[in-house]
C-alpha cells in the first residue's frame, strides 16, 4: 500500500478525500465537494479526490469542476465493498468507476484507493487479469494521517472538533499523505448519519491556516511515485 512517508519531505502534506462526490443544496452541514475543490483552489492547495462511481453518476458536474480546478481524480470503486471480501468482483468494481470518471474527462492513469484500505495479493491479481484497466489505473494509494473526520460527522459534533483532530494527527505525523472524506459511500442509516453531519468544508476552512502556521506545505498526489498494484 503506497503511502508519503516515503515520498514527501518532512512538513509536507498530500491531502486526499474519499467516498465523494457529493452535494448539498440546503444550508448547514452535508456533503459539498464543489465548495470544497473550490476553496482548496483558493487557499492553493492541491488535493485528490477518490470517487466511488455510483456518486459520479449522481453528481457529474462535481465530477468536471474537480478536473477543471487541477484537482486529482481517484477511482475508489463503484458501491465501496471491501475487495478482500467473496463474492466481489473485483475488477469489474474499478472498471465501471474508471469509465465514468472518463467519460466525464478524466485522462492518464487514474490513482486507485481501495475502500477501507482492503487489499491482498488475490484482489491485486483480479485488477490485473483486465490489461486494458491494468494499463489505465496507477497505484494502490494508501495514507499516513488518518484524522477520523467520520468520527466528528456521525457524532454531529462539528467543525472545530474535526479541525482539531486533523492538524493533531498531522502534527503527530510529521508529514505524508492524509485521509479525509469529502462524502460518505457507507450503506443504510449509517451513512445517512455520516453524509448529514459530514463538515469537511468547514473544517478545512479552519485548519488551513493552522496547519500552515505551523510550516506544513501541500504537495499533489503526482508528487508520491506510484508502484504497481
Amino acid at each position: 500500500m503506497i503511502t508519503g512517508a516515503d515520498h514527501l519531505p518532512d512538513g509536507t502534506l498530500c491531502l486526499t478525500f474519499d467516498d465523494g462526490p457529493g452535494e448539498t443544496d440546503s444550508p448547514g452541514p452535508g456533503p459539498r465537494t464543489t465548495a470544497l475543490a473550490e476553496l482548496l483552489v483558493e487557499q492553493d492547495v492541491p488535493a485528490a479526490f477518490f470517487m466511488c462511481g455510483a456518486h459520479v453518476r449522481q453528481h457529474p458536474a462535481s465530477v468536471r469542476r474537480v478536473l477543471e480546478l487541477g484537482h486529482d481524480v481517484g477511482n475508489h470503486t463503484w458501491s465501496h465493498p471491501s475487495l478482500t471480501g467473496p463474492d466481489v468482483d473485483v475488477a469489474q468494481q474499478i472498471r465501471a468507476t474508471d469509465e465514468a470518471l472518463r467519460e466525464l474527462g478524466a485522462t492518464g492513469p487514474v490513482p486507485f484507493r481501495p475502500p477501507y484500505g482492503d487489499w491482498d495479493a488475490s484482489s491485486a491479481s483480479a485488477a490485473r487479469s483486465d490489461e486494458a484497466l491494468d494499463a489505465r489505473t496507477v497505484g494502490v494509494f494508501g495514507w499516513d494521517v488518518d484524522p477520523q473526520d467520520w468520527a466528528a460527522w456521525e457524532a454531529g459534533t462539528g467543525a472545530p472538533t474535526a479541525a482539531d483532530s486533523l492538524v493533531a494527527a498531522c502534527l503527530a505525523a510529521g508529514r505524508g499523505i492524509v485521509l479525509m472524506h469529502d462524502c460518505s459511500a457507507d450503506p443504510g442509516p449509517r451513512g445517512e448519519r455520516l453524509r448529514a453531519g459530514n463538515r469537511a468544508l468547514e473544517s478545512l476552512r479552519i485548519a488551513l491556516p493552522r496547519l500552515r502556521a505551523h510550516g506544513f506545505a501541500f504537495a499533489p498526489l503526482r508528487h508520491v511515485s506510484p508502484d504497481r498494484w
